[in-house]
């Protein structure tokens, strides 16, 4: 897992040149532009969910990779904190049925060469015969399930072997989208996510917290997922949070390069929706060992939050800019909007 040492240095509509987003009263017009031919170039996706990790697996391990982690690609939410144990392991996030490997996971993992497999979630959304497909060929797999998705964020973060951290994610365990874009923070710092629900703090959460004991605990997401409630009863000593989910990504975003030692250089564009909800979580792996930020895109557009994020750091985008999921999720649109937005036009 990298350390803070080893990490690199590092809604406006397609239609709209992104001098002004009407309605939210955004001016973007200044001089500020990224460096000369950044681009949101870099597109990672495939035909669907499973493939879209896989092409994330290859982009972050091309040579392989001793460890994988294995989700339900259609439950995310009990593989939330999946970006957690796949910092500890140096592994990406691939996807499964519930009750059967799909071929190109099954293929990824043979092509990582992978000996060990991290089982995210219990057995009713990744079945004993998908764990029997795992262990095939003598590959260990351990998995990490509760009776729900507090339980196994809970789990995850008091067993996957990231002994005391520093800092613990508090995040909503119904609205996903905060959980999402903190991963890569997750996976770079070895900082486990655990899951609240509005007002309610169960039982597994409030335990799991006393076990790990880190000395700081920080909300992510507004008033709305994480209430002041919740805030008090975690015993939280900050918040990242904006007005909606995009602001909160950028919240993240800035969070991660002031505090963190992410980079500016380098950005990735996901998709905000709830029905693209799988890309943002594979995408944290290559965006956690790069340091890398994660930003939504809306639709076929970008927000206005990622548009002024984007603006405001253009002087700071010497790298790469990512796009993670295929024109369905991201559409080009949406990516040319905020290429347009990272050189100030």
């Amino acid at each position: 897992m990298p350390t803070p040492s080893s990490l690199p240095a590092r809604l406006v509509t397609s239609a709209l040149a992104l001098a002004v987003a009407t309605g939210g009263g955004l001016a973007l017009a200044g001089p500020a532009r990224a460096a000369e031919g950044f681009a949101f170039s870099s597109r990672i996706g495939g035909a669907d969910r499973f493939s879209t990790a896989v092409a994330a697996s290859r982009a972050a391990f091309p040579d392989g990779a001793g460890a994988v982690v294995v989700v339900n690609g259609y439950r995310v939410v009990d593989g939330l904190t999946a970006s957690y144990v796949a910092g500890l392991h140096d592994a990406p996030v691939l996807y499964t049925e519930a009750g059967d490997l799909p071929r190109a996971t099954e293929e990824e993992v043979a092509r990582l060469g992978a000996t060990e497999v991290y089982v995210v979630g219990g057995t009713a959304v990744v079945g004993t015969r998908v764990e029997e497909q795992l262990a095939a060929q003598g590959r260990a797999v351990t998995r990490f399930g509760g009776d729900d998705r507090f339980a196994t964020a809970a789990q995850v973060a008091t067993s996957a072997g990231g002994g005391s951290p520093e800092k613990v994610l508090v995040a909503s365990g119904v609205k996903l989208s905060d959980a999402l874009v903190v991963g890569p923070l997750a996976y770079a710092r070895g900082y486990p996510i655990l899951l609240v629900d509005g007002d309610a703090v169960p039982t597994a959460t409030t335990d799991a917290l006393a076990r790990l004991g880190a000395p700081t605990r920080i909300a992510v997401g507004g008033t709305t997922v994480v209430s002041p409630r919740a805030y008090e009863a975690v015993d939280a000593d900050d918040r990242l949070d904006g007005l909606d989910r995009a602001g909160t990504a950028v919240a993240v975003a800035e969070h991660a390069v002031r505090v963190e030692g992410f980079s500016a250089a380098s950005v990735g564009l996901v998709s905000g929706s709830d029905q693209n909800t799988a890309d943002a979580l594979v995408a944290t792996p290559l965006a956690g060992e790069r340091g890398f930020p994660l930003l939504f895109s809306a639709g076929e557009g970008i927000p206005a939050p990622t548009a002024e994020h984007l603006a405001a750091v253009a002087p700071q985008l010497t790298g790469q800019g990512y796009v993670f999921g295929d024109t369905g999720a991201v559409p080009d649109a949406a990516v040319q909007a905020a290429t347009l937005a990272a050189g100030g036009r």
